[in-house]
């Protein structure tokens, strides 16, 4: 049976004075309020009251019991209201990684909103282009262009980057015009190595 109930319905018990009163309080039965302080009394291996026809006494042990029960309750009460509120106010460090020019043009509004949202989490950004392993480095949230590789990771999107190919006049006039990013030489061109690109470049912006 479940001590704290029993140790509730023996701590009601004790402060009523009264099986009957203790019964109305806790909304049960004086039958079922004697059973759970039978029950406690057996598995303590003590009395708990002396009863007389019209009053209940704590014995010497069962005032010593009814100290740790009020505590052991107090406790568990404390221990609700701190999950609690856990549940219902975020706090303590969130750490992001972001890429840095995107979050130069586009993350401080976002941080700041979030902030007003949640005042008691700080924020420790960490601007990099670099593939990170965000498990082993701590990271709570990585901020990535591109499709996230097999993982057990959860990616969201937020939303599209467009990628462009883009090539001076001099080289245009130099080599002439493409027509399919298949015809560039790879030692004609520079690629953003932290971006994961699809593998048929099927699109060519020249400017």
């Amino acid at each position: 049976m479940d001590k704290l109930l029993l140790l509730k319905t023996f701590s009601v018990v004790a402060n009523e004075g009264s099986f009957t009163k203790a019964a109305e309080k806790l909304d049960t039965s004086n039958q079922l309020v004697s059973k759970y302080v039978a029950e406690l009394e057996k598995q303590l291996d003590t009395r708990l009251f002396n009863r007389t026809t019209r009053k209940i006494h704590l014995t010497e042990a069962g005032q010593q019991c009814l100290q740790h029960a009020n505590h052991i309750l107090e406790s568990v009460t404390d221990m609700e209201s701190q999950l609690g509120l856990l549940n219902t106010e975020v706090k303590g460090v969130l750490h992001v990684s972001a890429p840095v020019s995107f979050s130069t043009l586009h993350l401080a509004g976002a941080l700041s909103t979030f902030q007003q949202a949640h005042p008691s989490v700080s924020i420790n950004l960490q601007l990099n282009d670099r593939k990170i392993d965000v498990i082993d480095e701590g990271f709570d949230v990585a901020i990535r262009a591109g499709h996230l590789a097999n993982s057990t990771l959860v990616a969201k999107k937020i939303t599209t980057i467009k990628l462009a190919l883009c090539a001076a006049p001099a080289y245009l006039k130099k080599y002439g015009t493409p027509k399919h990013p298949s015809e560039l030489k790879p030692e004609h061109y520079l690629e953003y190595s932290y971006v994961n690109y699809d593998s048929d470049k099927s699109a060519l912006i020249v400017h």
